[in-house]
């Protein structure tokens, strides 16, 4: 089993503590580190992108579209352009989108920005759980990461 993190920004505290609570009960082998919107992701993203860093790093990040202040679609570009370093390649680590919008245009623009995929939050519990439960399994237990140190094909021509 990964020892990589799967982080969840979500500004919502009710949604929050309702995956805390699925997560603890249902998916107890899988850990969360939860943020409340863009800023506090993407400091922790400029922490953890130190070279010292000796944290778990992340397999997967989980991003509500409608977050306070910055949307979750700018911080999804932010986050492919953010720098990496020799353990953490940000434009490799899958990023799903969970949104209460099923609109076509935020769809399409999500993956545009490079979202991996794109979820309409279910409405009930047994939903959730289940959906929670077939993403950490597919991301975090069966997909396999690009390593950090693979050269950009881009740069390398």
């Amino acid at each position: 089993m990964s020892k990589r993190e799967i982080y969840l920004v979500e500004d919502s505290s009710d949604f929050r503590q309702l995956v805390r609570g699925i997560f603890t009960k249902f998916l107890p082998e899988y850990h969360v580190r939860f943020f409340q919107g863009a800023q506090e992701l993407y400091q922790y993203m400029v922490l953890q992108s130190a070279e010292q860093f000796k944290g778990r790093r992340p397999g997967l990040i989980i991003l509500d579209l409608q977050l306070n202040a910055i949307s979750g679609l700018e911080l999804l570009k932010l986050v492919r352009q953010t720098p990496g370093n020799t353990e953490t390649e940000w434009k490799n680590i899958p990023i799903v989108i969970l949104s209460g919008t099923s609109r076509q245009e935020d769809i399409n623009r999500c993956y545009q920005a490079g979202a991996n995929s794109f979820f309409v939050k279910p409405t009930e519990f047994e939903e959730l759980h289940t959906l929670l439960e077939t993403l950490c399994r597919y991301w975090i237990d069966y997909n396999r990461l690009a390593s950090a140190d693979i050269p950009d094909p881009i740069i390398a021509k």
